[in-house]
């Protein structure tokens, strides 16, 4: 059955008082999907959807129904804005000089909408004639979800104009700053914005690139450039008057971004949406006195879905968010539970090389059978089931990428590194090779600085300012990991650690190897399904869940936000989630200016602990390009390496290593409490004097786990 919607448009006076504007509709709501927990209802005018969640009683709306926003006073373009379905941003490839037109469906005076019924819910289908693009939406019930795709075959392009990108359900994440509740989205490990905390008002939009930004990742910026920001996860969440939604990306998150929009003068909520790309934004490199934006000639063809969860329990906070992402990646197998042996993470530094007049010198600060020191004098002080990695093995030494054998000589030899890996494994532990091949050094050889490198949509190479550095194409960084895996099979090794491939998603638009996003992240999680086959495991720097069931252990997880203005607080969101089902550690503790209060962290968060080391003094690497080592000489930390390794590896904390939290919270600026699955509770103080809670009295600068 399908059907054209007539769309009507109210003449309203330059400043209007908006009413309940679910309610105007309401009346004459066309009835598409309904099941035992939701009903979804189109609005007649197609452009807007309502969702009734029967078992809370409450009526969720694509358009901004807030009832805190009765009376607010809004532009007509800004109330046409909140009432659409979803917008649509599109741009003149030929003249619009990086121009991007941000198009509300109600304000397109040239709109030709009608919606067609099919199984559990409605396609609506949206053509701008102004700009002669068209796009589809399907809205469907789930469940207890609601689930909103945009297929890729429904992309219509007649004209002049392109499509960007789609704003999908902009205002259903929608609130004053008069509403009790908050956003949840996913900047570092997790971050909180209150709609009454008033630092947000009058902020910048920020757009959060899931699973990282390529252009802007830390090796190709200099030190004076702004990161982005770290996001691992596809999620997104809001509490609103004691009630909760819940949005996972769940196809196309490797090429969308996270909306957060903050009130301002000219309209008066707070919003959070998912932004689906069709197409990327390159500086011209051509134009050097202003920033230029272009976009891709060639679009990303891809289905983008969104899966938004009506949440069951009252009051929801980050906690019971996290719970509910946790039970959804379990149903659907992406995690998984079992046995988790508590581990030290231990990473072996062993050489980075001294740039030189006319060659390089490797400065070696740890050889294999040095190495071999270190864990030993470790396990004589109690250390246990380390699991180590050495890093800077490799000819060339540290930063010499991509990393490929054979060693060093520097470092030692085949029989150096057999020899041990025995060692390791007599001790109880495991031991990977840390290797980097998603990047190239530009005095490198082995790859071609033309054809295997990334090129952006604007035909330049992806590489920093003094183009030192180069990203290889993703489909490269499988053949050298391919070549690794051959050479490696001849040794014991239990596992690769992946530099770099937990922080981005790679793509490339180069005419010979291009690459979609989509298919980088096939060939990341093809090179980790292929570690545990050859060696038993693989490892990830980052913690980006898109790498999950693939990776059995990631280091560098963030353990605070990014600091956006508009953040009231960071909430450990994925350590929440991810403690017990997958193993994750923080920076290295001897990098910590505060090692006692670090551990702290670690307990808190469900850390392994992670400690960087070296057999020489670290002053040797002064002049290298390996300068984050101020302190990690053995000798100097193996008694705190063993103080703090024991509380994670002995007593409750070696208990408590697979089973998941079911409750983060702080009680104080100075005190969580970390209930766990099992009833076990741990308490956290970071004061300097011992505290009590719940009658449980927890020592200064310390922590201490009860069973309830």
């Amino acid at each position: 059955m399908k059907k054209t919607g007539i769309l009507f448009f109210l003449l309203i006076a330059a400043l209007a008082i908006v009413p309940a504007w679910a309610e105007e509709t309401s009346p004459e709501r066309i009835p598409v999907a309904e099941n035992d927990r939701l009903a979804l209802y189109l609005d007649p005018g197609l452009c807007s959807i309502d969702i009734e969640d029967k078992l809370t009683g409450r009526t969720w709306s694509s358009t901004m129904n807030d009832e805190t926003a009765e009376g607010m006073k809004i532009i007509p373009a800004q109330k046409k804005k909140v009432t659409s379905l979803l917008a649509v941003n599109c741009t003149n490839l030929q003249t619009g000089l990086g121009v991007v037109n941000n198009l509300a469906l109600m304000a397109e005076k040239d709109l030709k909408a009608s919606y067609e019924l099919i199984e559990n819910g409605v396609r609506l289908t949206y053509y701008l004639g102004t700009y002669q693009v068209g796009v589809s939406a399907e809205i469907t019930l789930d469940g207890a979800s609601l689930v909103a795709r945009v297929p890729y075959e429904s992309i219509r392009e007649d004209g002049d104009f392109s499509l960007v990108s789609v704003d999908m359900l902009p205002f259903l994440f929608s609130a004053t700053d008069k509403a009790e509740g908050f956003f949840l989205y996913p900047d570092g490990c997790g971050a909180v914005m209150e709609f009454q905390d008033n630092a947000h008002y009058k902020e910048s939009t920020r757009l959060y690139p899931v699973y990282g930004d390529y252009q802007k990742q830390a090796t190709l910026l200099d030190m004076f450039a702004q990161e982005a920001p770290v996001v691992m996860m596809p999620v997104f969440a809001m509490n609103r008057g004691g009630h909760s939604l819940m949005a996972i990306i769940e196809e196309g998150a490797e090429s969308s971004r996270i909306s957060l929009n903050c009130s301002n003068n000219i309209i008066g909520i707070n919003y959070l949406f998912a932004n689906f790309q069709y197409r990327r934004a390159f500086s011209d490199k051509r134009v050097t006195d202003r920033d230029i934006r272009v976009y891709d000639k060639d679009d990303i063809k891809t289905d983008y879905q969104l899966r938004v969860l009506f949440l069951e329990e009252e009051n929801a906070d980050y906690s019971a968010m996290a719970r509910v992402w946790r039970d959804y990646l379990l149903e659907r197998g992406i995690v998984s539970r079992g046995e988790r042996r508590p581990t030290v993470a231990i990473d072996l530094f062993m050489s980075a090389p001294e740039e030189g007049l006319l060659f390089d010198t490797p400065r070696t600060v740890t050889t294999l059978s040095q190495a071999e020191e270190i864990l030993e004098s470790l396990d004589s002080l109690g250390v246990k089931n380390i699991r180590a990695s050495v890093k800077g093995w490799t000819a060339g030494s540290y930063g010499k990428t991509p990393d490929h054998f054979p060693i060093a000589r520097s470092v030692g030899d085949r029989d150096a590194l057999v020899h041990l890996i025995e060692t390791v494994h007599r001790l109880g532990g495991t031991l990977s090779l840390t290797a980097n091949f998603m990047e190239a050094q530009a005095d490198e050889r082995g790859y071609s600085h033309r054809n295997d490198v990334v090129y952006t949509g604007n035909h330049t190479v992806l590489t920093d300012k003094e183009e030192t550095v180069f990203m290889l194409s993703p489909d490269v960084s499988k053949e050298k990991f391919d070549r690794f895996r051959k050479d490696a099979s001849s040794y014991p090794l239990d596992g690769v650690r992946f530099e770099r491939m937990g922080q981005y998603v790679g793509f490339n638009y180069g005419a010979r190897r291009y690459t979609t996003a989509a298919e980088a992240l096939a060939l990341y999680r093809a090179m980790l399904d292929e570690s545990k086959a050859a060696f038993g495991s693989a490892e990830a720097e980052g913690g980006n869940a898109c790498l999950l069931g693939a990776a059995d252990f990631f280091t560098n997880v963030p353990y605070k936000d990014y600091g956006c203005q508009a953040t009231t607080r960071a909430v450990p969101f994925y350590q929440v989630a991810l403690h017990g089902l997958v193993d994750y550690a923080g920076r290295p503790g001897n990098l910590s200016s505060d090692l006692e209060r670090e551990v702290l962290r670690w307990v808190e968060m469900g850390y392994t602990p992670f400690f960087e080391l070296t057999h020489g003094n670290t002053e040797e690497l002064m002049y290298t390009n390996y300068q984050i080592l101020f302190s990690a000489e053995y000798t100097a930390w193996q008694e705190r390496v063993a103080w703090a390794a024991k509380q994670f590896t002995e007593g409750p904390l070696a208990e408590l290593a697979g089973v998941c939290i079911a409750e983060h919270e702080r009680l104080s600026d100075t005190l969580a409490k970390v209930t766990y699955e099992n009833g076990a509770v741990v308490y956290v103080n970071y004061a300097d004097e011992a505290v009590q809670a719940d009658g449980v009295d927890i020592p200064a600068q310390s922590w201490k786990a009860v069973h309830e």
